[in-house]
């Protein structure tokens, strides 16, 4: 009793000087793995639920009357550790559960969540894909579900929900802002070449027609460098979606940028359009190039000004997504190969063939390891490098033999966290790439035929023809890289070895 009154006393004290009421008989190995008997003491201090919930042991060698000291951890037994009072300040969930990379876009309403506790939110499954519930949702019938996984905003459910307008709201057509759209599950490709209305192209062409192919070409070599960079940096803003987003777009993509909207998992079919457009300008600059069949001058001529426009990429227009597709075509082996023209460029364009060695091939190698933070002020750039990302998101399987610049460094795994964590920040940062490309195209005035050449829909017609622009895009690329490597041989035929002399 004298006990449990001088206890009493010492009641608002912490728990560092809990006295014991005698001591304890020494344990056995192993009896620190179950857990210890309820203590006589009461405790009414505040455990910090920081700590892991281990099972504490108590030495052996604790004296009667002694006192215990938290900072020794000898308390026994554990208290459960109080729930947190602030829904912001939960423990971090098991990384179990993040083993599927879609999980991370399963919880769409984060103001509902931020209200649940811990035990009473949904888990997260690695079964459901929120993109299947997209289209099973598209579909007009409940998604399939292989748990009791609970997606909140895709169920449909007859109850009321906190996030919907009330009934008499949605009568009057009064939008409640904070209303949650269901994004649009894109299935299809915003090219369509066939429904191209072209001034230049007629309604069914064949593909590398000349007399098209050398209307493109005059149109590219009579324009200033400058100019033919802003309509380039026009028309990736249209296909990226930074610029010129409609109200509707922006419903169905549920965000209002391009660039959030390649980073998550029903961004799919954007990712499949910033491929097609990066692969088909990369194939028609090496066009350009291969297809001038007349003097050495000529051809060292085109070079000179494809070099000069993605100067003008780089510097003035901060459009790192064509500049990387005129580097992607400049460094083609079907390119490099042609050393006379190279020679040319090199007698009759000095600084130019300078300027490719000492800035752009370098530049080119630090943005592809994901390094350009380093050497690029952000409010320089209106569209970021965006082929590491979607190359890595759309890559179905790992490939040893590795086709990137990043798979062929020692540093691979770095250099592809480098791009994850540029991803990351280009999607928060994404209104400001908007204004950059709004200043920087303040007061421009496209050229109808000069914007007409720069569409994917019409490089795609005038590369592949009416029929072949339809052609899934693996045999395409394939087959064109045949062309370019007999158009490339045709110019500069192999020098012939002396064993088939």
């Amino acid at each position: 009793m004298q006990d449990r009154r001088a206890l009493s006393l010492k009641a608002h004290q912490s728990e560092s000087y809990l006295p014991i009421g005698g001591k304890l008989p020494p344990q056995s190995p192993g009896v620190g793995t179950r857990p210890c008997p309820n203590s006589p003491v009461f405790r009414t201090g505040s455990e910090p639920t920081l700590s892991p919930a281990v099972v504490r042991r108590v030495s052996s060698d604790a004296r009667a009357g002694g006192a215990l000291r938290g900072s020794d951890s000898q308390l026994c037994p554990k208290p459960p550790p109080k729930p947190c009072k602030a829904p912001m300040l939960k423990a971090p969930r098991s990384p179990s559960t993040w083993l599927n990379s879609e999980a991370n876009y399963c919880e769409l309403n984060p103001a509902l969540a931020a209200g649940c506790d811990g035990a009473a939110r949904p888990p997260f499954c690695a079964q459901d894909s929120y993109v299947d519930l997209l289209t099973a949702k598209q579909n007009g019938g409940p998604a399939a579900r292989n748990s009791d996984t609970s997606y909140l905003i895709l169920d449909d459910d007859d109850g009321a929900k906190p996030w919907e307008p009330l009934p008499t709201q949605r009568d009057k057509g009064q939008e409640d802002e904070g209303t949650f759209v269901t994004p649009l599950l894109e299935t299809a490709s915003s090219f369509k070449p066939n429904d191209l209305e072209s001034k230049l192209l007629p309604p069914e062409n064949k593909p590398l027609e000349t007399a098209m192919l050398k209307r493109a070409k005059e149109l590219f070599t009579n324009n200033d460098p400058k100019v033919i960079a802003q309509h380039m940096l026009s028309m990736d803003c249209k296909v990226a979606r930074i610029l010129e987003v409609s109200e509707e777009m922006r419903k169905n993509m549920g965000m209002s940028s391009g660039l959030e909207l390649i980073t998550l998992p029903y961004g799919h079919q954007l990712r499949l359009d910033i491929i097609e457009r990066h692969n088909t300008m990369a194939i028609g600059i090496a066009v350009d190039i291969l297809g001038c069949t007349g003097t050495l001058e000529d051809r060292a001529a085109t070079l000179n000004r494809i070099i000069q426009v993605a100067v003008e990429l780089k510097d003035s227009m901060g459009d790192l997504y064509s500049f990387s597709a005129i580097m992607k075509a400049l460094e083609m082996p079907q390119i490099t190969r042609l050393e006379k023209t190279w020679t040319a460029l090199r007698h009759q364009y000095t600084q130019t063939a300078i300027l490719y060695e000492k800035q752009l091939k370098p530049f080119s190698k630090i943005l592809h390891e994901g390094r350009e933070s380093t050497c690029v002020p952000p409010n320089n750039i209106s569209v970021p490098l965006l082929m590491p990302l979607v190359t890595l998101m759309e890559r179905e399987a790992v490939t040893f033999e590795g086709t990137d610049m990043w798979e062929k460094n020692d540093e691979s795994c770095e250099i592809m966290l480098n791009h994850l964590a540029t991803a990351r920040l280009m999607a928060e940062a994404a209104d400001s790439y908007r204004m950059n490309a709004e200043r920087i195209l303040a007061g421009f005035q496209p050229d109808e035929e000069m914007s007409e050449i720069f569409k994917t829909e019409f490089q795609m017609r005038l590369l592949w023809g009416s029929k072949g622009a339809q052609v899934n895009q693996t045999e395409r690329y394939e087959k064109f890289n045949q062309i370019l490597t007999a158009l490339s041989r045709k110019l500069e035929p192999p020098p012939i070895k002396q064993a088939e002399l």
